[in-house]
């Protein structure tokens, strides 16, 4: 069973995403969203998340609230379905300390 992460901003307009942007790191993610943040689009927000696509299980997200990865990822109904390893956690809280 192969499990795989990625970072990803998406962009929603009017409740609906419109975009990805998926990035290698945390660091990388953090970056973009200051820079499509610092003139925002009225109706347009980003939001960042970390994706986990599962052979077994399909595809979970966490998205990040106030800077801080939830606990467990969820699936499209959102239900618990995996907790967030804490390398991911570990990595928001070194880019964010810096």
């Amino acid at each position: 069973m192969a499990v795989r992460y990625e970072w990803d901003v998406e962009e929603h307009e009017a409740g609906e995403v419109v975009n990805h942007w998926f990035q290698s790191s945390y660091r990388q993610l953090a970056g973009f969203v200051a820079v499509v943040t610092a003139k925002p689009t009225p109706g347009t927000t980003f939001h960042p998340v970390l994706v986990r696509d599962c052979d077994r299980d399909g595809r979970s997200w966490a998205y990040m609230t106030d800077g801080k990865l939830p606990e467990y990822t969820q699936d499209a109904y959102q239900r618990d379905e995996a907790k967030v390893p804490q390398r991911y956690h570990a990595e928001v809280l070194r880019e964010t300390v810096q």
